[in-house]
């Protein structure tokens, strides 16, 4: 085996290289993280047999344990989103919280929307009804859709079923059931302090931009579909019964005992893979009529949207596989306690570093929690923690190598300049605000 320096040294030159190929040589995040773990496990002394084995192994471990809760919940998503359930979600909860405070109710529609569907679906599909909103209300367009883009990155990176924080659960051995709950309690003041920004004086002086009668086409054209949605009751059921479940299992486990019926079968279907195969059947409740088209084509499209994220979350198991395999954690968590930071800052850090750098959450949330996931026992915090540290990191800071900031910009008429302050700088408060509120939590959990 190499020393520990020389393999610290490698991995760093690893990263580097990561950051060079997706971002410069433009190669996709699975091809790119196979080959820097191949290169890595190499220069490490792991040798060329021990290297393919760990490699395969760490593919294939993790994708037998998040790629069925991956494809569930993007199902899901695609359900909601063909029968109009998640905009039929979006205008209850705007409904609920009043016209008077849209920014809030934007914000917090965008949170609940994300869960299931990706953050840019969900701009697209919700980007006609703060239109509407921007001249009914005579609200900034750009206060509307800051705080909708907070929204809808803020569970994007925090709350399952999303991608990131399955993958980032599976590669950390974090609890999903705890981790969901101190999830949902960082979102809290991140949606808060965002929706204060989004008001702010500052952004809606600066751009007050309302939207006017030829910009709301789009918006009138979606309000005649309305009618043809599931129930907001029958909307909300394949989001909220699997939550309820993994945490239900979480924490039954934990406060109860024995080997009753009742508890087997709430540890079975609390389970994440039978959770959100449980939330799939109930998104089958959504069509009027079930019949090949939903159970068939849109399950189709799902699958396939799901493809790319099931290969970049395994080639990141892979590259995690490798690093824990050369016992490079124990050397650098040695390290990083010498500097004296609190060890949830290094997660965030390098979380946020890789965002920056590759302009996807997913691809952050899975390369860091692989780099953490050998640091863990010398960073003296919990896996949820050190999850939790990730996921705000990986929103931390959205530009320009990011697909939502041009679609935020594009949707909304903005320039360059306006993009950056609606998504680049609020990403960065929404960071600033995440890790904070992460280092508060630390002392309870």
């Amino acid at each position: 085996m190499v020393a520990q320096s020389w393999i610290a040294f490698w991995l760093l030159i690893c990263m580097f290289f990561l950051i060079f190929m997706i971002v410069k040589m433009k190669i996709h995040p699975f091809l790119s993280l196979l080959f820097v773990s191949i290169f890595f496990g190499l220069a490490s002394g792991l040798g060329i047999e021990q290297t393919l084995d760990t490699i395969l192994n760490g593919f294939g471990s993790i994708l037998g344990s998040v790629g069925i809760v991956i494809v569930s919940g993007i199902i899901i998503g695609e359900i909601l989103t063909a029968t109009g359930g998640a905009k039929k979600i979006a205008q209850f909860i705007l409904g609920i919280i009043g016209k008077k405070k849209s920014t809030l109710g934007t914000n917090v529609s965008g949170a609940v929307v994300s869960i299931p569907v990706f953050s840019d679906s969900g701009f697209v599909l919700l980007n006609p009804i703060i239109k509407s909103l921007s001249k009914v209300g005579n609200i900034p367009y750009v206060s509307l859709a800051t705080a909708l883009m907070a929204g809808l990155m803020t569970t994007h990176v925090l709350i399952p079923p999303t991608p990131g924080p399955i993958a980032g659960a599976e590669l950390l051995g974090a609890d999903l059931g705890k981790f969901t709950i101190y999830a949902l309690i960082v979102a809290i003041p991140i949606v808060i302090v965002t929706t204060l920004w989004a008001n702010s004086k500052f952004l809606t002086r600066k751009y007050p931009k309302i939207m006017v009668e030829e910009d709301l086409e789009q918006s009138d054209e979606s309000e005649k579909t309305i009618v043809h949605t599931p129930s907001t009751f029958r909307s909300f059921l394949p989001i909220i019964v699997p939550i309820i479940l993994i945490i239900g299992q979480s924490f039954s486990s934990q406060f109860l005992s024995g080997d009753s019926l009742l508890i087997s079968i709430i540890i079975f279907i609390g389970s994440p893979p039978i959770a959100l195969l449980i939330g799939v059947l109930l998104a089958f409740l959504l069509p009027k009529k079930l019949d090949g088209e939903v159970t068939d084509t849109w399950v189709s499209n799902a699958i396939e949207k799901s493809a790319n994220i099931l290969l970049i979350t395994a080639a990141g198991g892979s590259f995690g596989s490798v690093l824990k395999e050369t016992n490079i954690g124990e050397f650098l968590g040695g390290e990083v306690l010498a500097l004296g930071f609190p060890g949830f800052l290094i997660p965030f850090i390098i979380a946020a570093l890789t965002v920056t750098a590759v302009g996807s959450s997913t691809v952050a949330i899975t390369t860091a929690s692989a780099i953490v996931m050998p640091l863990l026992g010398d960073l003296g915090i919990s896996p949820e923690l050190a999850l939790l540290a990730v996921a705000v990191g990986s929103l931390t800071v959205i530009h320009t190598n990011a697909s939502l900031f041009w679609m935020v910009g594009k949707m909304g008429g903005m320039d360059l300049k306006q993009s950056y302050w609606a998504v680049t700088f609020t990403t960065l408060i929404m960071g600033i605000t995440g890790i904070i509120a992460v280092g508060i939590l630390s002392f309870f959990i």
